[in-house]
């Protein structure tokens, strides 16, 4: 067998196969003779088909099957012996695979287009200036915070009038008699209307038009308790009728409510909780801003980095590979959201060969434990020594879900964001100061321009 590799470019190459019959021959006549014993044929005797029989009813789906492990091994082996970095698959060249025939050819010659994964260099000094946004701490957050853990903790009790914050039961009918069960949260009554639903008694009567109380489709299926596709047929007049009005009362600070909000957590005090409250939004901050460096270092390297890549080649072979799933057309409209992740995938590689960035197995449980964590709520580590072995226990299936899938997708994570830590501590980062309202102000206006 002789493989030779031409270059075509500095990202294209073709990969030629000569293969003649002996490299193939003794691994055919092998299978033919294993499947002699099994093949079972009217007028003979298991395993006693005459041997030409066999090769003229499987020989030829016996010897495609062969030369494709053949080919395809030997191209795996030559690509990892002579260190060739590829971009997706090796794809065979069309007309050469249409010219072979497998009925007569004694010697096949085979031919192969790569992608080759490019070499390029990266900046990664002062000379790269990138914003690091650190979201500050207020007493008005603070106070926010606690009203909304002391409002969702809280409990619900029947009252005579409605205020703004309650939600009201309504028997509702429409103009051509239809009736329906309302629940009305106060937050989903279009704003015009808000002033209309205070003060209300129970059994008090009232009509209103249903599109002036309930701005779209969605407000009105929730609201009446229907699909989303009948309330598009709700209009005009509805008449209300109050049959009910559900107060909140605040969960009141002491430890049963401390342990609702950090379940396994032992706080004693208000102050504590304070805390403990505070430490939570301030890690929530921290991670916040970490995705938005994560982003802002995403565009500065996908936005500046010179790679060139074989952009023929890949735009077929995600056509091919997908196996017709994809449009041509669809790739072309995605292919720039595709090689934009391609390079960053390529550097984030290069950066982590470099610099000899490793993930380990601990390190995929640790974050695992952490998940769990919070799933269910266990915020903090001063959890008692059973808790903690059900988590791991709990940490231990959640990885193995989907076939490892979730393993992998923490890995990759972790990945990432070492080579981010990486490039984040050589690089210049250019701090700002921001409240929470100023920061996703700044977010939302860096998604609209993409």
């Amino acid at each position: 067998m002789e493989i030779t590799l031409e270059k075509k470019d500095k990202v294209n190459a073709a990969l030629k196969i000569n293969l003649v019959e002996t490299d193939y021959k003794p691994i055919y006549a092998e299978k033919l003779k294993e499947y002699g014993k099994k093949v079972q044929l009217k007028g003979f005797r298991p395993g006693k088909v005459p041997s030409s029989l066999v090769e003229k009813m499987y020989g030829k789906s016996i010897l495609v099957e062969e030369i494709n492990g053949i080919v395809s091994k030997s191209i795996n082996d030559y690509l990892k012996d002579n260190k060739v970095d590829i971009l997706g698959d090796p794809m065979p060249e069309e007309k050469a695979m249409a010219s072979i025939n497998w009925d007569t050819q004694k010697d096949f010659n085979f031919v192969y287009n790569l992608g080759l994964a490019p070499e390029f260099t990266y900046d990664l000094s002062e000379k790269t200036q990138i914003t690091n946004y650190k979201i500050t701490f207020t007493d008005k957050i603070l106070k926010e915070t606690l009203e909304n853990l002391r409002k969702q903790f809280g409990t619900y009790a029947d009252g005579e009038s409605s205020d703004v914050e309650d939600i009201i039961y309504a028997d509702v009918k429409d103009e051509a008699g239809k009736e329906y069960k309302a629940i009305i949260p106060q937050y989903r009554v279009a704003e015009v209307e808000k002033s209309n639903f205070v003060g209300l008694k129970i059994g008090q009567t009232f009509s209103k038009d249903a599109r002036t109380v309930m701005l779209d489709d969605a407000t009105i299926a929730h609201i009446l308790g229907i699909d989303k596709k009948e309330a598009e047929f709700v209009n005009g007049n509805l008449t209300f009728t109050i049959t009910r009005i559900s107060k909140q009362a605040l969960a009141d600070y002491n430890e049963e409510f401390y342990a609702k909000v950090f379940r396994g957590v032992e706080i004693k005090s208000y102050e504590e909780f304070e805390s403990k409250v505070k430490e939570n939004i301030e890690s929530s901050y921290k991670n916040e801003a970490k995705n938005a460096l994560f982003n802002e270092i995403f565009d500065t390297y996908t936005q500046s980095l010179k790679i060139e890549l074989p952009t023929d080649f890949l735009k077929n072979w995600l056509f091919i590979s997908n196996e017709g799933k994809i449009s041509k057309e669809d790739i072309e409209k995605e292919y720039i959201g595709f090689e934009t992740g391609l390079k960053w995938d390529l550097l984030k590689n290069k950066i982590a060969k470099d610099f000899s960035l490793n993930v380990e197995h601990a390190d995929v449980m640790v974050r695992a434990n952490e998940m769990v964590k919070s799933q269910f709520g266990m915020m903090g580590n001063n959890l008692d020594e059973e808790m903690e072995k059900l988590i791991a226990s709990w940490a231990e299936n959640f990885v193995k879900k989907d076939n490892g899938k979730e393993y992998r997708r923490i890995f990759d994570s972790l990945f990432t964001e070492k080579v981010i830590d990486t490039i984040a501590s050589k690089v210049k980062l250019k701090e700002e100061k921001v409240d929470i309202d100023k920061f996703v102000e700044i977010q939302k206006e860096k998604k609209s321009v993409k």
